[in-house]
């Protein structure tokens, strides 16, 4: 059964999209995700329009709190520090900046709910419905994106508002998400539903 998209109980989702997964050069670049800035730009003005909370994570590798993550991807070690507490490569990207009032979730894994206070925050704001952008795809938005289901949440993942390295990658994963974790629709389609519908 289709779930029925009610704007006042949506929230808007950006997943990593950090300096050290989308500038050029990074050590973990994931180019494809460039090419997304522009959509997600669009879902968070209109979310803004719409007051529809908007809310950031962060992948952040902390030598405080060790994980296989980082054994996995030693990038995020020193000398690297990708994404490492403290290095500059954790921060948003500037076309993607959040402003007062966003919340921005730090994690140390690919799921967002996973010893985070997303859950708490979305349930804070009555909010059970999430639009899910961002990078990677195939990684931690697909590990938010379950994570999001098993917590009882309706998922919309936007086509053209995620990103991972290769093209098959990025189609097999939308369609497992259509299959088994909720929905998938283009920003267009999201941006309409925002604007139209009556809360």
């Amino acid at each position: 059964m289709a779930f029925d998209f009610k704007k006042d109980r949506a929230a808007l989702i950006v997943v990593d999209m950090q300096k050290g997964f989308l500038d050029e050069g990074a050590a973990m670049e994931v180019p494809p995700g460039r090419a997304v800035i522009p959509n997600i730009r669009r879902l968070i003005d209109c979310c803004r329009d719409v007051d529809v909370p908007i809310i950031y994570t962060r992948f952040v590798y902390s030598p405080k709190v060790p994980n296989l993550i980082g054994e996995l991807h030693s990038q995020h070690k020193p000398p690297i520090c990708c994404c490492m507490l403290g290095d500059e490569s954790v921060e948003i990207v500037p076309e993607l900046q959040p402003t007062a009032g966003d919340l921005v979730v730090d994690k140390h894994g690919y799921d967002a709910f996973y010893n985070t206070n997303l859950d708490y925050a979305l349930r804070s704001l009555k909010r059970e419905q999430l639009i899910v952008t961002g990078v990677m795809t195939d990684i931690c938005v697909l590990a938010t994106v379950t994570s999001a289901l098993h917590h009882e949440y309706q998922v919309w993942v936007v086509s053209d508002g995620t990103a991972t390295l290769w093209d098959d990658v990025q189609e097999f994963t939308l369609n497992l998400c259509r299959r088994a974790y909720g929905h998938v629709e283009t920003t267009d389609v999201l941006t309409d539903r925002l604007t139209k519908l009556e809360i």
